[in-house]
């Protein structure tokens, strides 16, 4: 592409196109003391240890993030030499029927110069001309850097018109607070001991406790507007979709309940103690008990499939994907399993103690242990790439996404951690008045 000099608008335009392709690169860069507590979902040895009830909330509903002033400041001065140029004192940018340089210059190389640039800098564009201002507010252009910098948008379809310019704002507000740790917190009360297990979606949070019950809570209104009761002991785990619960319990049984009616479908019946975890998928229902043993579960009609055996301690959370299931056992060891076979693929070794959670995205798998330490490894190759340490306690629960790790722990704190450098990001202390039991997050909030 060739650039003339012959009027100041052709100047303009060389600077900033000269200016943006060097720095396009730059921009993408960017105790109390402890009561007796009890805690049956975790399995290593024995503990006359009663918890508060609780649940907390922590919205992470996330201020705008700082950029770099370099890039601002640049504008500005594009902006003075236009100015110069044309031998004018003010700012003010033309009319939008006289002739602009910016008329000349494709709609589609603007964006591509656009898109290179964060929201400060872009909001200083603005000033550069009316057509810089016209190009900068287009929905459109918002819709490309959204994309670039934060991913495909995922919603409904609808009539309605998606603003990408607030939707980029907000999201940028979110990962400012992550990164600040900004938070607000907001308690639910309502289960009368201690909680063993959450899930939640966009609308409702769903307990279990070891009152027996599982409870579903509105989150805009915080209000339980459901308690199913069927067990006879704790509820320990629970997992749900769109139309299906299954929850586990000290009983040694596992409820499949109907999401339509909120009676049980079926009662699974096969471990000799308490089930501590369970997972499915549209299929298969896998299960794990303090009786060393993983059982699969026909989702459909609630037959025992296969029976997984190996483990020499409580297996105490499983996490599958796809056709293959990981588990963490009080036997110290994490072992991969293909569940069509029913064999195990490989062991991983490298906790000092047993291990309490489990999670896995099918690539990689992170666990947390009474060793007080979390652990990433590459499930294909065994190998441990990441140790995260700085919980005093076991680390009970944990959750993670591609960017972070949010953990729960026994030293009443909930940590989260970069989960390629293992940095603990931040640290929320003694939100909890005893152990924290389960963990999950999602892009706004964190729910424990």
């Amino acid at each position: 592409m060739k650039f003339s000099f012959e009027s100041e608008h052709t100047t303009l335009k060389y600077k900033l196109l000269k200016y943006f392709k060097k720095n396009s690169g730059h921009q993408r860069q960017s105790h109390t003391q402890q009561d007796a507590r009890i805690d049956e979902g975790f399995h290593q040895q024995k503990s006359n240890n009663t918890s508060c009830p609780s649940l907390i909330t922590t919205s992470t509903c996330l201020s705008a993030t700082s950029s770099s002033s370099s890039t601002a400041d640049q504008i500005k001065k594009i902006g003075r030499t236009r100015n110069l140029c044309m031998k004018t004192r003010p700012i003010n940018p033309p009319p939008l029927q006289n002739p602009d340089f910016l008329h000349e210059l494709p709609v589609e190389l603007a964006y591509l110069i656009l898109s290179h640039c964060d929201e400060r800098t872009i909001f200083e564009s603005t000033l550069v001309s009316k057509r810089w201002y016209l190009l900068c507010k287009d929905n459109h252009l918002w819709y490309q850097l959204y994309q670039q910098h934060h991913g495909i948008v995922y919603c409904h379809p609808s009539n309605n018109v998606i603003n990408y310019k607030y939707l980029y704002e907000r999201k940028t507000q979110l990962l400012g607070r992550w990164k600040h740790g900004d938070q607000q917190m907001q308690t639910i009360m309502g289960h009368s001991d201690s909680i063993y297990c959450v899930q939640f979606d966009t609308k409702n949070i769903v307990t279990g406790s070891r009152d027996r019950t599982i409870k579903f809570w509105n989150i805009a209104s915080q209000h339980c507007y459901k308690t199913l009761k069927g067990h006879q002991a704790s509820v320990l785990c629970l997992q749900y979709d769109d139309t299906i619960l299954v929850s586990g319990s000290s009983d040694h049984t596992l409820l499949v309940w109907s999401l339509i009616t909120y009676q049980p479908i079926h009662c699974l019946r096969g471990h000799n103690s308490g089930v501590l975890d369970v997972c499915f998928d549209e299929h298969t229902i896998a299960s794990c008990s303090k009786d060393a043993t993983i059982r699969i579960w026909s989702r459909s009609s609630g037959q025992l499939l296969k029976t997984l055996i190996g483990h020499r301690g409580p297996v105490n959370a499983i996490q599958f994907k796809n056709s293959r299931l990981v588990s963490a056992s009080g036997d110290t060891v994490i072992k991969l399993w293909d569940l069509e076979t029913g064999q195990c693929l490989r062991d991983f070794v490298g906790h000092a103690h047993g291990l309490a959670c489990i999670r896995f995205d099918g690539k990689r798998i992170v666990s947390g242990s009474n060793d007080n330490k979390i652990k990433v490894w590459n499930a294909d190759t065994g190998e441990c790439v990441l140790t995260c340490e700085g919980h005093t306690g076991l680390v009970r629960s944990l959750h993670f996404d591609k960017d972070k790790i949010v953990s729960g722990s026994y030293d009443q704190s909930i940590r989260v951690w970069d989960i390629h450098t293992g940095e603990c990001l931040h640290t929320f202390a003694r939100c909890h008045t005893s152990w924290v039991f389960d963990v999950m997050f999602d892009e706004t909030k964190i729910i424990r």
